[in-house]
């Protein structure tokens, strides 16, 4: 076992501070990702699930900015008086500022999730336990910085309460993406493990440098996750799914297909009359004004449509509830199409075929 001092010294010192000032400014960029992605959304398509992984991810690496400042650059050494308080050291008013960093943040996270979703007997349940951990963090910071440690241990066991409930009721629908969120945990937890003051002084400071590199991986990984994930209330958003169709500038349907099993889209004649009606849609929103690139919603006949309309390509969606995420698929659906078929569309000769390639995309998109 070792005997752990304060500042961090040594030879690996400069070696661990460059690996985690990587780790900070990744996450840092990935917050930033969900927050510009945020803002770049159409206002009806906006979702605060952004902002609360913004959160998550930005309170995360500011927490580690306090640690950093708190084990690399300040003494231990108890002083008294300290501050406002009778006594206390620099590295535990830093650690204090990243511990209420992470809650405070974590707390924004769990509000943007829990608005839509119900994750225990009620709305905002874990959010208001957060917030009154703020509370009690805050009170006991003032009156002593050295007994805020009891309160993190609130808040992990917290935290890992609410994963735990999220694990139980997303298991089956996380999917294709349940390895990325396991594999993405699993190294978070491990790595913070090892960055513990407890951890360095039974492995080392080269334990601490495997923990950084492995929460670095995390970050990446969970980051994935969540940029690949629909939101909490439309988890299911696939089984909605009707039909696809897309139509190109002269009104010639160049390719659907099919996802439910009713009997008014599976007849071929029917599909024709669906082609029609989905021309007359198209017209009505070009008298009205309709600009190209938005997304448009209909209802027809109890029937909910999303129409959106980018260069050369429309691209219409019958879904059985209005959600948000399809309209979001839909328009990287016909960006995608229109970028690859750009030439083709252009001297186009009416062979359908050529677009069958597109059935692959749809199916990944669009399927489960």
């Amino acid at each position: 076992m070792l005997f752990l001092e304060f500042p961090i010294s040594g030879d690996i010192r400069l070696p661990l501070l460059i690996m985690e000032w990587i780790f900070i400014i990744t996450g840092f960029e990935i917050s930033l990702i969900f927050l510009v992605r945020y803002f770049k959304q159409e206002k009806t398509l906006r979702n605060l699930q952004d902002v609360g992984y913004f959160s998550l991810f930005f309170g995360f690496s500011l927490m580690w900015c306090f640690y950093i400042i708190g084990n690399y650059f300040v003494e231990d050494d108890i002083i008294s008086p300290f501050l406002i308080w009778r006594s206390g050291s620099a590295r535990a008013f830093f650690l204090n500022l990243g511990y209420f960093t992470m809650i405070f943040f974590t707390t924004i996270f769990l509000f943007c999730v829990e608005k839509y979703i119900v994750f225990i007997f009620k709305r905002y349940v874990f959010t208001t336990i957060f917030s009154i951990c703020a509370i009690i963090f805050l009170i006991l910071f003032f009156i002593d910085i050295r007994i805020t440690q009891a309160v993190t241990y609130i808040y992990w066991l917290s935290f890992s309460s609410f994963f735990v409930i999220y694990l139980i009721k997303f298991m089956k629908k996380l999917e294709k993406n349940r390895i990325f969120f396991f594999s993405g945990l699993l190294l978070m937890v491990f790595g913070f493990a090892l960055t513990t003051d407890v951890a360095i002084t039974i492995f080392g400071l080269e334990g601490r440098m495997i923990g950084s590199i492995l929460q670095l991986f995390s970050v990446v990984i969970l980051s994935y996750f969540f940029l690949t994930l629909p939101p909490f209330s439309e988890f299911d958003w696939q089984d909605k799914i009707e039909a696809l169709f897309l139509v190109n500038s002269a009104g010639i349907c160049i390719y659907y297909k099919v996802f439910s099993e009713r009997k008014d889209l599976m007849d071929e004649n029917l599909i024709s009359a669906a082609i029609t009606s989905i021309n007359i849609m198209l017209r009505e929103l070009s008298e009205t004004g309709e600009e190209r690139n938005a997304i448009s919603v209909l209802q027809k006949k109890g029937e909910n449509v999303i129409i959106y309309q980018a260069k050369n390509v429309s691209g219409i969606l019958y879904t059985s509830e209005e959600l948000n995420f399809p309209k979001v698929v839909l328009k990287y659906f016909v960006d995608k199409f229109e970028t690859l078929y750009h030439n083709i569309l252009l001297v186009w000769d009416g062979a359908t075929d050529i677009f069958k390639p597109a059935e692959i995309m749809a199916n990944d998109l669009f399927c489960k």
